[in-house]
């Protein structure tokens, strides 16, 4: 195309050359494309002046339409001109340079998009010719240099397209640089100054071709530098000789940065001494950067002479306001380059450089600022280019550094740091000899310097040491530990608290890290840190003290070290020193390191805070490695004990019992092989105590809270005791542990229960003492209690109450606390039979607790004293086969507890788990003397009490936090209370299991199992289970035993409400509670045990309702109700039948409503089984139930006492029938429960059915006489009442039978109905209207009632509801889902939505019935009778229905029924009627090829008839149906059969082709194609025949219809689909009928791509119908004003590509381009955009 596009433009238009180049495909047609300027010359003589014109006026709309409004719009105006410049690259240039030199005040935008398209034309891969790169070269330097300003929109793609041309090849450089070169030659004066940028930037892109121009462009602009005053014009000269600089450093193989270094030596004498001094800042940093190229290029003699001259002048440049990064950059290659010719160059001015670099040297550089980060590494590259380049320099360097270090400024220290830290890591080699100074200096930097920063910067500088293994001093190690520590209050002065954490965890990496991977400083780092370890100022960095411990030992178990004495020992652990400050100890004779006894001591007390978890693995993990210390024999053991530690570490309690057994197992083992270790060890544990002060010594540095470190180091000494048998230091180890916990903090500021907490481990270890050492602990809590009893005071001032000694008070507390806990501690782990034997022998410490209790309130020592009452309690049941022996004053102490007051505010509730405990344990302990027996029925009560009084207070729901905090509370301490209740009840039953006993228990959690609480019925319910269950296992049978059980009938009935509970727990358990009662009443009445009776399937039932019991859903639930009625109906005795309906009946007014519905379900069910046996008790029932539906406030329970009551009346159904159907409308709920009770009766529901049709056939559902003239249309009385009885009747199930047998009158008379009830009102009552005063209103108060009024009742609504009941029921859900689809179907005004519904009615019959079944015949025959009926509403559905049923191919007499009555409809008066019957019409073509034949050609009489049908306002379009009925029976016919008419018919709906009605014109296109597919051409039809007259039409309609394909509407681009593939076909021609079909196949489903598709089909179209294409573009024309604006677009550009087609060219050529034109100013965006890509294929390359 490109050489037929060519000759076109390039001949301006001429037919002559067009005619004669038009597919000539050869390199001819290119090159006469290519010289199109000499041959339009040429031709001019001959040629119209005018021709030329075409091209360039398409041009010219275009690049006005590149100010159009819309985004897209401009889009496709670049595009075009894209494509015209790809295609006619020298003519479309030649035509823009001329417009933009006629526009010479077009916009910069407009300019810029211009050029933006320029720039994507010549960065395409494939070259422009030289001509056409000549003049875009011309015109982008025109806009380029047409500003004497920077306008960046303009010349910044002006410059890329010079770029981009330089950059395509050798020879477009050339031209490039030429054009470039004579622009700048021929300005008067200086180049412009984007002449220079571009040269730079082609310099950077393209270096190989810019290098030979560089001496010639830098001789003629030498001249000018000097002459230049404005600093843009500086920058970019002196940008482009920095990148001139770079490429000759890049290509410096080739020799000519050699050629060059004369000019560049020129132009860094004025860059250097003319242009540096502008103030601009931009323009300093352009200049500087260009001379750091510049700089390696000058000649070598010239570098070494100025050097020394030069390197001042860069300094002095610092204190002008320029980027130092810049000077910085100058400076480096300044150095770099003389270092490497000559490094002794620098000799005379090398202290001035480094003086003036440490000034530059950044103290605080900020990383988020890349330019400082990176000015700051450039001055340190600075220092090690100068280092690193002559050892001299590097010895001044680092003098100047020592010197600096000694500077009372920071900041001169810090700089000096930062320079070392950075010559460490990158020459430490040339610096060596200086290292040992450095370091003596950093020694008194440690110890000196305060800020943060500093601190920081040290660490660095310390860790660089470490890695070149310089570091042997103690000190570094010290300031590392120090400063892994935390302050206690971090100074502000010295650093932010962020700063200060920073340094914290910068030390503690870096100490890991040296420990880990900085191999010559293990042994120094063992003995160090092992000193640390023991300090209290570091116990906060223990954890990772101990870590790096671990590491350095798993590298080498032992340390190199002379033992130190025991003095210095002692004096290294002593108090001072761990005070004051730790570093004055170190000397420097024998190595000072702590003993291995010391180590394992500390770390048993740091072991027990299990909060610290990271701490507590460290530190295992280095006992593991550490272990040849100790003794290296422990290796199995430990290996054995400290994973499992480490296992379960997560798990406090587990932990603990492991740290224990390790302790215990370790030093029995290390006691074997030495029998003083325990003594020596307590002794350490004991020297230790020091480390953990209860009053933490103000420090500056922070401490953590050592209490449990405390509490641990007291419990491994008391485990350590068990191996000492030393008598005095057993007694003074005990004497620690008291003093210990006597010195705890107790004041007014320390709640009691805190206190006891922290005495706790105190109190534990010396109950681990009592293991082996119980004598000696006795008697010590002996004395304290007798001091802790006595009262002090005895003299005149006690009786002085107002005088009060509150610390006297507060020992004493702490005393007796410290006494009853311990007591406690001690009866856990002492032996039983010492302790119960001690506490026999000496019962003081036993009336010290009851004293205690009785006096004291306090309800921590209250908790303790219950606690240790329990422990004595387990010890005396423990050995109560040994020493039988009971405990004594045990009447007394439960007195004293039971007594304790659990009331609001409930404060003391948490001691109640632990009475209830005692009070279980003492009726255990028994005992023969009745004076101390304690009465288990009064403390029950008393429990009981306490407890569900307590459970009343809980909430589901809470309007405060404070309520949510209190319900939480009381929660909690009953969910610990609840099994000690039930332990108490088992042990009351245990001790007598009778009737008395049970009615005793189950009286007092009687009125607790109904609670309106539900939580208290869960815990009630749980008791009388437990109750139960102990009863059946410890009650008595036999002889003394009753043989009645006369509690079951009133038991049953009281717990069958809660078994239907709304709580889940309390169901599962009350049925728990029946099973076990019907349990009872099987022992007692037949003396056997059910549980073991194998025919007892009850049971297993039982277990069935118990497992589906706990379900949420309600239905669910009352279906269990009755097997649990089914059940009590088998087991109770007939005597117990009338107590128990009586009990249920008085349930109804169970606070649960739930539990109220479930008594009802259950007395339904139990009626119905055993209602026959109460025949005796009718009258009574029925009065109680109705009583009981008269106060019963819930309806569902109601609606189970009617189920109750019908069951009783079943045999009597025809009595209220009639009743119901008079009553006022809308029924109550009770009528309408009554209509659903009504059809659990087949029979009954029959008969009732029968009535019902009855009565509807013939009755008129429209009132008659005057009032249908009324605009408010009503329906009548007694058939509405019957469908609202039916709207009730039909949902049920049970009616399924009775229905199926009815049902052909049923669906014919529900169908009829529902039409002819749409846009009816309700009817006026038929009875008057109740008095209000009258029971009604009282019904309604308990009823609910949806609409009150019977005006507001809809008919069809209730119609439309039955009508769906009946389907759903008969199963026929595809029906009955029609029925849901249009929700407004119950309110139309009109018959639209029900004719809607007909079709998916009709084949949801057809698939659920079958067409030729006796049911379907038997529908058609009910249906026709409502075909003549004279009410419109049943004419409609039943013509709709058979209308709907044709396409379903019926057959036979069946389809001849319906055709039948379809074609009588067909001069119906009604409008609606008659449209159903030409849609019925419309289908025979679906019939099978019998039935059609038979029936087409009276069919296709009615369809032509319609098409003419006048009637527009009808709810069916007739003729839109005629045409949609006439492509039926098209494409079911044999074409043979209708072919006399297709012509005709063709040319009748080309009109409708482009209707303003969407249906209209889908079936007129729809009907083309159908039309089209029944033909076949086989090429030997005459040009008379019927197919050559259709082949016009097929040519008129081809491009019309690929016009509408483009259209939005999903239903045209769809029939247009198919018509084309079947137009296609007919064209005879191949190709386009295969691209047809595959484009355009069903298979392609809708994703369709139009552009691409319209260019492909039209192109293929123009090569195959080439004789067509005048008469196609003649069928476009018109549709370039179709009110369309996706045809107008689309067929603007189907021309532009059918024109490229052309065989000829004429003077219609111009006029159709300018039509497309003047779509460019189309109002629609999309019709621009398409005509713009039009213009681009009318004039482009496709």
């Amino acid at each position: 195309m490109d050489e037929r596009g060519g000759g076109s433009s390039g001949g301006g238009g001429s037919s002559s050359s067009a005619t004669g180049n038009n597919n000539n495909k050869s390199a001819a047609g290119n090159s006469a494309a290519t010289g199109n300027t000499a041959a339009a010359a040429s031709s001019s003589s001959a040629a119209p002046v005018d021709k030329p014109t075409v091209l360039e006026g398409v041009l010219h709309n275009i690049f006005d339409g590149l100010t159009d409004k819309d985004e897209q719009v401009r889009v496709a105006m670049q595009q075009a001109i894209v494509k015209i410049l790809e295609t006619h690259p020298e003519r479309a240039a030649e035509i823009l340079s001329e417009h933009r030199s006629q526009q010479p005040k077009m916009s910069d935008q407009t300019v810029a998009m211009l050029l933006d398209c320029i720039r994507r034309v010549v960065g395409a891969e494939t070259p422009l010719p030289p001509a056409a790169n000549q003049k875009l070269i011309a015109l982008a330097l025109q806009e380029l240099t047409r500003s004497p300003e920077h306008v960046p929109l303009i010349q910044n793609p002006a410059q890329r397209i010079l770029v981009a041309i330089g950059r395509s090849s050798a020879e477009s450089c050339g031209q490039v640089m030429e054009a470039l070169q004579e622009k700048g030659t021929n300005s008067d004066g200086v180049a412009h100054f984007m002449l220079m940028q571009c040269l730079g930037l082609l310099a950077t892109e393209n270096p190989a071709g810019v290098v030979p121009h560089i001496k010639a462009i830098l001789s003629r602009s030498q001249p000018q530098l000097g002459g230049i005053r404005q600093d843009h014009i500086k920058q970019a000269h002196a940008y482009a000789i920095g990148r001139f600089s770079e490429a000759l450093l890049e290509e410096c193989g080739k020799g000519e940065e050699e050629n060059c270094s004369t000019e560049i030596s020129v132009a860094y004498d004025v860059l250097f001494n003319q242009w540096l001094h502008s103030r601009e800042p931009k323009v300093c940093v352009e200049i500087l950067q260009a001379l750091s190229s510049m700089y390696p290029l000058l000649p070598k003699d010239r570098i070494q002479d100025q050097a020394a001259r030069l390197v001042p002048q860069i300094l002095a440049l610092y204190r002008r306001s320029v980027d130092r990064n810049a000077v910085t950059q100058f400076l480096c290659s300044v150095l770099k380059t003389n270092l490497a010719l000559n490094a002794s160059v620098l000799d005379g001015i090398i202290d001035a450089l480094i003086t003036h670099l440490f000034d530059l040297v950044c103290v605080y550089p900020d990383y988020e600022k890349p330019q400082t980060v990176k000015g700051h590494y450039e001055v340190l590259r600075c220092f090690h280019l100068l280092a690193a380049g002559h050892h001299p320099y590097s010895t001044r360097i680092m003098d100047t550094l020592l010197i600096h270090l000694r500077n009372n400024s920071e900041r001169e220290r810090m700089k000096s740091l930062l320079i070392l830290t950075h010559l460490l890591n990158s020459c430490a080699g040339n610096i060596e000899n200086r290292i040992p100074a450095s370091i003596e200096c950093l020694k008194q930097l440690i110890l000196s310097e305060r800020g943060i920063k500093m601190k920081l910067t040290l660490l660095k500088t310390i860790v660089a040491l470490a890695q070149k293994s310089h570091i042997r001093d103690k000190e570094f190690v010290w300031f590392v530990v120090r400063h892994s520590c935390r302050y206690s209050k971090p100074s502000q002065e010295q650093g932010s608290q962020e700063e200060h954490a920073n340094l914290a965890l910068s030390c503690e990496n870096t100490l890991y890290m040296l420990a880990s991977t900085v191999g010559t400083l293990d042994e120094l780092l063992k003995r160090e840190l092992l000193n640390y370890l023991i300090l209290l100022d570091y116990t906060d960095i223990c954890g990772n003290l101990a870590k790096c411990l671990a590491s350095l030992f798993a590298k080498s178990p032992h340390i190199e070290y002379e033992i130190a004495g025991e003095d210095a020992t002692a004096e290294q652990a002593s108090p001072e020193g761990a005070a004051g400050e730790d570093r004055g100890v170190i000397k420097r004779g024998k190595v000072m390191v702590p003993g291995a006894e010391t180590i394992y001591a500390r770390c048993l007390a740091l072991l027990g805070n299990q909060q610290c978890i990271k701490r507590c693995s460290n530190i295992l993990s280095f006992l593991r490695y550490y272990h040849p210390q100790v003794n290296p024999a422990l290796e199995e053991l430990w290996e054995r004990r400290i994973p499992d530690l480490l296992l379960q570490i997560n798990r406090e309690s587990a932990y603990r019992q492991l740290l224990h057994d390790f302790i215990l197992e370790t030093n029995e083992f290390l006691g074997g092989l030495d029998e003083n270790f325990a003594q020596r060890l307590a002794s350490k544990l004991a020297d230790q105590m020091y480390l953990y002060p209860m009053q933490l010594p103000h420090s500056e540095w922070q401490l953590p809270d050592l209490s449990a470190e405390r509490g641990m180091l007291l419990q491994a000494v008391a485990l350590t005791l068990l191996q000492v048998t030393d008598v005095a230091c057993i007694h003074t180890k005990i004497d620690l542990i008291v003093t210990s916990a006597r010195q705890e903090r107790l004041d007014k500021h320390v709640r009691h229960a805190d206190f006891a907490r922290r005495i706790e481990p105190c109190a534990q270890a010396l109950g681990y003492i009592s293991r082996q050492h119980l004598g000696h602990l006795i008697k010590k809590l002996t004395e304290l209690a007798q001091v802790g009893g006595r009262k002090h005071s005895t003299g005149f001032f006690s009786n002085l109450h107002f005088i009060k000694d509150t610390h006297k008070e507060l020992e004493n507390y702490k005393s007796n606390l410290l006494v009853v806990k311990a007591f406690g501690r001690i009866m856990d782990e002492a032996d039983p039979l010492q302790s119960v034997q001690h506490l026999d022998e000496d019962d003081t410490l036993l009336g010290f607790l009851i004293q205690q209790l009785a006096v004291h309130k306090d309800q921590t020592l209250m908790s303790a004293i219950l606690q240790t009452l329990l422990s004595i309690c387990n010890q005396l049941i423990a050995t109560k086969e040994q020493l039988p022996a009971p405990l004594r004053h045990r009447k007394q102490i439960m007195e004293t507890v039971f007594n304790i007051p659990i009331e609001a505010p409930f404060h003391d509730l948490p001691l109640l788990p632990t009475i209830l405990k005692l009070g279980t344990d003492f009726i255990r302990i028994g005992g023969p003397d009745t004076e101390e027996c304690v009465d288990g029925g009064v403390i029950f009560e008393i429990a009981c009490r306490n407890f569900f009084s307590c459970a009343q207070q809980l909430k589901m729901k809470f309007d405060s936090q404070e309520e949510d905090e209190r319900n939480s509370f009381l929660a909690k301490h009953l969910n610990e209370s609840l099994p000690q209740l039930n332990a108490l009840v088992r042990s009351i039953v245990e001790l007598d299991a009778s009737p008395a006993t049970l009615d005793l228990i189950i009286g007092i959690l009687e009125g607790w199992t109904r609670d309106r609480n539900s939580e208290v019925r869960i815990c009630a319910s749980h008791v009388f289970n437990n109750t139960l269950e102990v009863y059946i296992k410890a009650m008595k049978i036999g002889c003394e035993a009753p043989s009645k059980f006369n509690q079951t009938g009133q038991m049953l009935g009281k717990i069958v409400p809660r078994c239907i509970d709304s709580n889940g727990t309390v169901r599962q358990v009350s049925v728990d509670i029946l099973q076990k009662t019907l349990e009872i009443a099987c022992i007692y009445e037949t003396l056997t045990i059910a549980s073991i009776d194998s025919s007892a399937d009850w049971l297993k039932e039982i277990e069935a309702i118990k497992e589906h019991i706990i379900t949420d859903e309600p239905k669910q639930i009352y279906n269990l109700a009755g097997d649990i009625a089914k059940i009590i109906a088998l087991r109770i005795s007939s005597f117990q039948y009338l107590q128990f309906c009586k009990t249920l009946l008085h349930s109804l007014r169970d606070p649960e409503q739930s539990s109220t519905i479930g008594a009802s379900v259950v007395l339904k069910f139990f009626i119905q089984l055993k209602g026959s046996e109460l025949f005796h008790a009718i009258p009574d029932l029925v009065r109680d139930s109705l009583l009981a539906l008269q106060l019963c406030e819930v309806p569902r329970a109601k609606s189970g006492v009617l189920k109750a009551l019908v069951a009783l009346t079943k045999h009597h159904p025809k009595l209220v029938c009639a009743e119901m159907l008079a009553q006022p409308l809308p029924y109550d709920p009770n009528l309408v429960e009554y209509w659903h009770l009504v059809c659990n009766d087949p029979e009954l529901t029959g008969i009732t059915l029968d009535n019902f049709l009855q009565l509807l056939s013939g009755a008129s559902l429209q009132e008659g006489g005057g009032q249908e003239e009324r605009s408010l249309k009503l329906a009548s009385g007694q058939p509405f009442a019957i469908f609202c009885a039916l709207h009730e009747m039909l949902p049920c199930k049970d009616i399924k039978g009775q229905l199926e047998a009815r049902f052909a009158d049923m669906f014919c008379m529900l169908l009829t109905s529902l039409s002819s009830y749409t846009n009816l009102a309700a009817p006026n009552p038929v009875n008057a209207s109740p008095s209000p005063n009258q029971p009604q209103s009282g019904k309604s108060k308990f009823g609910f009632v949806p609409n009150k009024d019977l005006i507001k009742l809809n008919p069809c609504q209730i119609a439309l509801e039955t009508f769906q009941a009946f389907l759903t029921n008969l199963e026929m859900e595809q029906i009955a889902s029609v029925l849901t689809v249009n929700t407004a179907l119950a309110s139309s005004a009109d018959w639209h939505n029900y004719i809607e519904l007909l079709t998916p009615m009709a084949i949801g019959l057809g698939q659920q019935l079958q067409l030729g079944s006796p049911q379907m015949r038997q529908l058609v025959s009910s249906l026709s009778k409502y075909v003549a009926s004279p009410h419109d509403g049943q004419r409609v559905a039943a013509v709709g229905l058979f209308s709907r049923l044709v396409p379903l191919k019926p057959s036979g007499e069946l389809a001849a029924s319906i055709l039948l009555h379809l074609g009588a409809a067909l001069s119906d008066p009604n409008a609606v009627v008659r449209g159903l019957s030409i849609q019925g019409m419309g289908y025979v073509g679906q019939l099978s090829e019998k039935e059609a034949k038979r029936y087409s050609e009276t069919a296709i009489g009615a369809l032509l008839k319609g098409v003419d049908d006048p009637v527009g306002d009808c709810l069916i379009n007739i003729p839109l149906e005629s045409m949609r009925g006439l492509s039926g029976i098209l494409r079911a016919l044999p074409s043979e059969r209708v072919e006399s008419f297709h012509v005709s018919l063709a040319i009748r709906i080309r009109p409708f082709l482009g209707n303003y009605a969407l249906e209209m014109r889908e079936a007129a296109i729809q009907l083309f194609g159908d039309i089209c597919e029944g033909k076949h051409d086989d090429g030997s039809s005459s040009p008379t025949s019927s197919m050559e007259a259709l082949r016009e039409q097929l040519i008129a309609n081809l491009f019309p219809l690929l016009l509408h394909l483009s259209e939005s509407e999903a239903a045209i681009v769809s029939a247009c689909r198919g018509t084309l593939q079947r137009v296609c076909r007919l064209l005879n021609a191949p190709r386009v009928a295969e691209l047809a079909q595959q484009q355009l196949g069903e298979e392609r489903g809708h994703q369709l791509n139009y552009s691409s598709f319209v260019l492909e089909f039209v192109k293929m179209i123009a090569q195959e119908l080439t004789d067509h294409i005048q008469d196609f573009i003649d069928s476009c024309l018109p549709q370039l004003r179709s009110q369309w604006p996706e045809v107008r677009g689309s067929a603007a550009i189907v021309i532009g590509i059918l024109h490229n087609f052309l065989s000829e060219r004429n003077v219609q050529t111009e006029a159709v381009a300018s039509k497309i034109a003047v779509l460019l100013k189309d109002e629609q965006a999309l019709v621009r955009m398409r005509a713009a890509t039009a213009l681009g294929h009318f004039f482009g390359d496709i």
